[in-house]
C-alpha cells in the first residue's frame, strides 16, 4: 500500500495545500481522501491519469475538503473520462456534493461517466479492501477512516479531535495520519487535535507510526522541533510518498522525515 500526500495544511494555510491524500494499492485501485481548493492542482501536477482514481471519500465537507471536487471533475469530463467513479459521504452531506458536480458542467446537466453515489457506513468491503469508519469530535460530523489491504492497515483520522470511537480505528494500524492543529494543548470541547493528544495517541493505540497534519502555519515550527524527539510521529508535508511494503517500522524510519529531510521513504 502507498500512500500519495497530496496536502497536509489547514483550512487557511498559505505554505501547504488542504489536507487530503492518496491510496494506491497493489494492484493499482486508487483513492482520494477530501478534496479542498488545493487539491486538483496537485493532481494535475502529479500527471495522474483522468481515469486513474477510482473513488473519492468525503471525511466531511467543510470547503477545505470538499470544494475542489468542482474544478476536478471539470478537468475530468474536459479530457473525456471514461471510467466511473464513486463517491462515499455521509447521506446528509451528499446535497452539497451534488451540488459541486453541477457546478462543474453548468449550463450542461450530464457528466460524460458516471458517478456512483455511496452513504458511509460504520463498516463496508471495496474490492479486497475492509473499512471502518468512526466519528471524531467537529463542527459537522467526520468520518475517520481505516482501511485494511494488501496485509497493511491505515488510519486517516479527517478533521477533529479524537474520540474513543477513533482512537479503538487506530489500535494496532500500521500508520496513522491525525489531524493536529496544534503544539499546545487544547480544550477538551475542542474541535481539533493537539500534540500532547497525539503523543498519547501513539502510546494508547500501539499505532506503528504517526503523522500529524492539518496544523495550523504557526504551530509548524515548534511541532516539528518536537517530532524529532518522538519516535514513531512525524510531521507530514505535501508530495510526501510512503510505501508501506518498504518501511521498516521498528528502526526509526520516520528519523528524516522529522527533520525535514528527503521527500520519500
Amino acid at each position: 500500500m502507498k500512500i500519495d500526500v497530496i496536502g497536509s495544511g489547514s483550512a487557511f494555510s498559505k505554505r501547504n495545500n488542504t489536507s487530503s491524500i492518496r491510496i494506491i494499492d497493489c494492484q493499482q485501485n486508487q483513492w482520494l481522501i477530501d478534496c479542498g481548493p488545493t487539491v486538483p492542482r496537485a493532481i494535475w501536477q502529479r500527471n495522474i491519469g483522468v481515469n486513474d482514481i477510482q473513488v473519492i471519500y468525503f471525511t466531511h465537507i467543510h470547503p477545505d475538503h470538499s470544494s475542489g471536487l468542482a474544478a476536478l471533475i471539470n478537468q475530468w469530463k474536459s479530457f473525456n473520462r471514461t471510467e466511473p467513479l464513486t463517491i462515499f459521504c455521509q447521506a446528509e452531506q451528499q446535497q452539497p456534493l451534488k451540488a459541486l458536480v453541477e457546478l462543474a458542467v453548468w449550463p450542461e446537466t450530464q457528466v460524460c461517466f458516471e458517478i456512483h453515489w455511496q452513504d458511509i457506513a460504520d463498516q463496508f468491503e471495496w474490492k479486497h479492501w475492509h473499512i471502518r469508519t468512526a466519528n471524531t469530535q467537529h463542527e459537522m460530523a467526520n468520518k475517520a477512516i481505516r482501511i485494511t489491504a494488501d496485509e497493511k492497515t491505515l488510519f486517516y483520522s479527517g478533521d477533529g479531535r479524537p474520540t474513543a470511537a477513533s482512537q479503538s480505528l487506530m489500535k494496532d494500524v500500521d500508520m496513522a495520519f491525525q489531524e493536529c492543529a496544534s503544539f499546545e494543548a487544547l480544550s477538551n470541547d475542542s474541535s481539533h487535535g493537539d500534540l500532547p493528544g497525539c503523543e498519547r495517541l501513539l502510546v494508547d493505540t500501539g499505532a506503528k507510526a504517526l503523522g500529524i497534519y492539518h496544523c495550523f502555519d504557526e504551530a509548524i515550527p515548534s511541532l516539528l522541533q518536537a517530532v524529532r524527539d518522538i519516535p514513531d510521529m512525524f510531521l507530514s508535508r505535501d508530495g510526501l510518498l510512503l510505501d508501506l511494503d518498504d518501511i521498516d517500522l521498528s528502526h526509526h524510519a520516520f528519523d528524516s522525515i522529522s527533520i525535514g529531510q528527503g521527500g520519500k521513504v
